[in-house]
């Protein structure tokens, strides 16, 4: 798959503009850093790569053809090999198996191997039968990326998905994340302040947006560090 943003702008208020002119090209298989401070306009770019939002101004585009300019039995098939997670955990009422399994419900196919596959990889086996309400901010943050990975999604879409995780599951993570690009030929784009050395070497690109701009050193971040 390709994604591609053409001269993208957008407002939430339709006065100030948060992303200004952005033009970037994402395709499979790959891994996107997105950098920069807070506030730049990072989770808004990746909502309307994740087609959460649409842009103000210009276009984007899946394997050539615009997005929004398509039928909505289209477009609902392109948002279903995407998962997008959130940078704060948004969580349904229920037990930790279930917010895990949420996503193969919706899908209608749910694969108890994998659920039990993903669920003791990331240490929450004990958890399962808990409410999500007494859970710590780790292990919220923990079930909404398990939930994600057990749907194994074409286009995985992270915000700071490192908040919150200990060094061991942060490591899975890394390691499910290059499981995803090399062994399934996906993608997944991440915006984080966490710069691990293995998703340096992971990186395709490194796309750093500063006051809702592409910074003029986008493609030279770190490469002498």
């Amino acid at each position: 798959m390709e994604i591609a943003l053409e001269n993208v702008w957008h407002s939430y208020d339709g006065e100030t503009y948060v992303l200004r002119n952005i033009s970037l090209r994402f395709r499979s298989p790959g891994t996107y850093l997105l950098i920069g401070p807070n506030g730049a306009g990072k989770t808004t770019l990746l909502k309307i790569v994740s087609f959460i939002i649409r842009p103000s101004r210009g276009r984007v585009l899946v394997d050539g053809a615009s997005f929004w300019d398509l039928d909505n039995a289209s477009r609902d098939s392109i948002r279903g090999s995407i998962v997008y997670v959130h940078d704060k955990p948004i969580l349904v009422r229920g037990t930790v198996k279930f917010n895990v399994e949420l996503g193969l419900r919706l899908k209608k196919r749910v694969d108890e191997s994998i659920v039990e596959y993903y669920i003791t990889r990331y240490g929450l086996k004990e958890l399962e039968n808990k409410s999500v309400n007494r859970l710590s901010a780790g292990q919220a943050k923990t079930v909404s990326i398990v939930r994600a990975l057990v749907t194994e999604p074409t286009v995985l879409v992270l915000d700071e998905p490192f908040t919150y995780l200990d060094s061991t599951r942060s490591t899975l993570l890394i390691e499910d994340i290059m499981r995803i690009v090399r062994e399934r030929g996906g993608m997944v784009l991440i915006a984080t302040h966490y710069m691990y050395r293995e998703l340096k070497a992971l990186a395709t690109e490194f796309v750093e947006i500063v006051n809702g701009e592409i910074s003029s050193h986008a493609k030279n971040v770190f490469a002498n560090s």
